[in-house]
């Protein structure tokens, strides 16, 4: 199933994505209130951490490309349900770090939801009995 735009997925990269995953959202929980640019910056980047983490367990590769639309069917492919958080945050990724505009309340609240769905569906599916590809 491998692509140009997708990537084999190791033991390290699993772990390494859901360890990056897991600290991004935790930092972003951490500052958000303080650092609500920042917050959904990481919110954003945990979110795609956990994804690439899941179609790891669940497809044995991650989405290397640079299409957001690729990386959203991909996941569709390895969680359905998910895919939507995913797609949340990605909304929101050029807003909050290529625009001048700050992101609002509730900005930062639909960017949490989602990043922590994210993250915990990736530590869900990363347990040995749940796991199918990687």
């Amino acid at each position: 199933m491998m692509t140009r735009r997708t990537r084999q997925c190791s033991e390290a990269v699993r772990v390494g994505r859901l360890k990056k995953a897991t600290e991004f959202h935790d930092a972003a929980v951490l500052i958000e209130d303080d650092a609500p640019n920042a917050a959904v910056d990481l919110f954003v980047d945990a979110g795609i951490a956990a994804a690439d983490a899941i179609c790891c367990c669940r497809l044995g590769v991650y989405s290397a490309g640079e299409s957001h639309n690729e990386a959203i069917a991909l996941l569709e492919k390895a969680e359905r349900d998910v895919a939507r958080h995913l797609q949340t945050l990605l909304n929101l990724k050029s807003k909050v770090a290529y625009s001048h505009q700050p992101v609002t309340t509730d900005d930062r609240k639909k960017a949490g939801r989602a990043a922590s769905k994210l993250v915990e569906v990736a530590r869900r599916v990363a347990q040995p009995e749940t796991r199918q590809g990687g």
